[in-house]
């Protein structure tokens, strides 16, 4: 009695299984929800038996019902969505779908894996897996273009760690993990997606570049020194990373460790007027050191060489680039502060014709200093810094009843 009862209760689960494939079958064939209601709800049945749960087959067929299930709920989605364009309308499904249904489809696949020794699935389910793989990574764009950083992190880990599996490197995935953990201010996840992507020889230089924005943005430059210091030490002909360290040792006040960097650069790129400028304007800062606040700092006895290897790589800038109005600016400046500095120091000569001389030297750099900054003009009309200081190189130069000098007054005024 116990024997045919026992096989009443195996028959019967069988049957639920064998109904469950049964009813997902007329579903793709004739698109019917009714029949569609039954399969999810018999291979619920057949799932949870002792006499069924065990099979391959059931969880095979428990995954394709429930993935269905889920494109189901994404087209519902699609459908109740306002988007008229197509790619917000699938990006605003995928921000209001649950991923309840494709958890439970990925759950069922991995138990066909393991229970189906014979490999009779293994095509179709490790197919049907990189289905899912491409869901998460919906999931998460869709997450990450609403803002919701935390949540597209998590399905992009997930949707990468499926890829991997299957032999494949997502590397757009571990790109847009990265951004989305800078965004929550989670540096050490977006550091290690970056790193990754530099292992992988991924763009390794926009990978450097972005973790020390990262971390200049943060204001950690401990974390961005040793970056840029790693990213340099492997990418040597990189020229953007060797701006970047020249730019750490600017701001560090590390002078010569940036003239060494710079001369590096110009090694490579002779005719860069953006590095001879920088160069220049580094020499500048050592002839005429300044503290935290501005203050004239104590000149160290080669002051002279330094201005003029700043006034050498100045002229430098210009011959290169005649219409770059950084340069231009620069070294009007540069003559003007040089002469205002000289005509400042004759106050204290006593000898008259020594002072006349001084300040005649100072004239005449006022005088080189005027061209340059009337072509940083022309450039920028609407520099009020250039337009301040021709004013007051034209009044020092006896030029002040000109009609330039009136023009420019005029229109700083305006």
């Amino acid at each position: 009695f116990s024997f045919w009862g026992t096989g009443i209760i195996c028959f019967s689960q069988n049957s639920n299984l064998n109904k469950a494939i049964s009813y997902y079958e007329d579903y793709e064939r004739f698109s019917d929800l009714k029949s569609f209601s039954m399969a999810k709800e018999k291979i619920d049945s057949a799932s949870k038996n002792p006499a069924t749960l065990g099979k391959y087959k059931t969880w095979f067929y428990r995954g394709k019902i429930y993935l269905a299930n889920f494109d189901l709920g994404l087209k519902n989605e699609m459908n109740k969505s306002a988007e008229t364009d197509i790619n917000k309308k699938i990006i605003s499904a995928y921000n209001s779908i649950s991923m309840s249904d494709m958890d439970e489809a990925l759950n069922a696949f991995r138990k066909t894996i393991e229970l189906d020794e014979k490999k009779v699935y293994e095509g179709e389910t490790h197919a049907t897996i990189r289905v899912i793989a491409s869901n998460y990574g919906d999931k998460a764009y869709a997450n990450l273009v609403n803002k919701n950083y935390t949540d597209a992190i998590r399905f992009y880990d997930k949707s990468f760690d499926l890829k991997l599996k299957m032999g494949v490197t997502d590397t757009a995935a571990l790109n847009n993990m990265a951004i989305s953990a800078v965004k929550i201010k989670d540096y050490k996840k977006a550091e290690q997606c970056y790193s990754k992507l530099i292992e992988m020889n991924y763009k390794p230089e926009r990978g450097y570049l972005s973790m020390i924005q990262m971390y200049n943005e943060a204001g950690d430059t401990a974390s961005a020194r040793m970056v840029i210091t790693k990213a340099v030490a492997e990418l040597p002909d990189s020229d953007v990373l060797l701006i970047e360290q020249i730019n750490l040792f600017l701001r560090d006040g590390e002078s010569e460790a940036a003239v060494k960097s710079i001369n590096q650069a110009l090694v490579k790129t002779p005719n860069n007027h953006e590095l001879h400028l920088v160069l220049g304007q580094t020499y500048n800062k050592m002839a005429f050191p300044k503290d935290a606040a501005g203050k004239d700092m104590i000149r160290p006895a080669n002051s002279m060489e330094f201005a003029k290897m700043a006034e050498e790589e100045f002229s430098k800038t210009i011959l290169i680039k005649g219409d770059y109005f950084a340069g231009l600016y620069s070294a009007g400046i540069f003559y003007n502060n040089i002469g205002a500095d000289m005509l400042k120091q004759s106050e204290n000569i006593k000898d008259p014709k020594k002072r006349k001389t001084e300040e005649d030297n100072a004239d005449r750099l006022f005088r080189k200093a005027i061209p340059l900054l009337e072509k940083a003009h022309e450039l920028d009309p609407g520099d009020k810094d250039t337009m301040r200081t021709l004013r007051q190189l034209y009044a020092r130069t006896g030029q002040g009843d000109t009609e330039k000098y009136k023009k420019l007054n005029e229109d700083l005024k305006k």
